[in-house]
């Protein structure tokens, strides 16, 4: 039986992995609730501008889009086709698309899908949920229960795709990086500064959660 103690270690590690984009929107860790309303950021405005997101209903499409993967798909497949060459064809192949509209979605592939695990990219759309679904919590569209549930099924998800938060963090950049298709020195060093200080920084829920936590059995979900 897992003590209240226990309980809120693993939403506070669940949270924990929306810290990208929390942090960016100017959150303090532990990133509860509370301090999300501090940050005074307008959550109403994300959810609905990037997802048409206005009510629970939205919140759980989103998180089963997300959940299935939005980017991985395409990464995995790219992976796939990289997988079965030498890493001097595999360079070639790449540079082959130079002039055309795939390149950076396939150097993205080509430059981290050794470093990944099988999940792949996973991390970047788990990460991204966790923010929206604070931002949901902030709105009311989801109950503080309905949350806490949908962060755990989130928890789980990437606790047993990666093997610790550096794991964690190297998905996440690689996904935002195959996101964005923006392989230019600015936007990399801003997020690999961010995802740095994660792991480095002191008092951060990088350093102080072990990623190895125990996490409780999620509940159903709603049909």
């Amino acid at each position: 039986m897992m003590t209240a103690y226990e309980y809120e270690r693993a939403l506070n590690w669940a949270a924990a992995l929306g810290a990208p984009l929390l942090s960016q929107n100017g959150v303090q860790p532990p990133y509860t609730t509370a301090s999300c309303r501090a940050a005074n950021f307008d959550s109403a405005f994300i959810l609905h501008a990037l997802w048409n997101v206005t009510d629970a209903e939205g919140v759980y499409e989103l998180a089963q889009r997300m959940w299935s993967g939005m980017h991985n798909p395409s990464f995995q497949e790219i992976r796939l086709a990289l997988a079965g060459m030498t890493l001097d064809q595999r360079k070639k192949y790449v540079q082959s698309y130079r002039e055309h509209e795939r390149y950076e979605e396939l150097y993205t592939v080509n430059l981290y899908m050794d470093r990944l695990p099988p999940a792949g990219i996973a991390a970047w759309d788990l990460g991204r949920l966790v923010f929206y679904l604070r931002c949901a919590g902030l709105e009311g569209y989801i109950s503080e229960q309905e949350e806490a549930a949908l962060l755990l099924h989130t928890a789980v998800r990437a606790r047993y795709a990666y093997r610790s938060w550096t794991d964690y963090a190297v998905a996440y950049m690689a996904g935002r990086q195959f996101w964005a298709q923006d392989l230019s020195e600015e936007a990399s060093e801003i997020n690999y500064g961010i995802l740095c200080s994660l792991l480095t920084g002191e008092q951060t829920p990088w350093r102080e959660l072990e990623w190895d936590i125990d996490l409780p059995e999620p509940p159903e979900l709603p049909e």
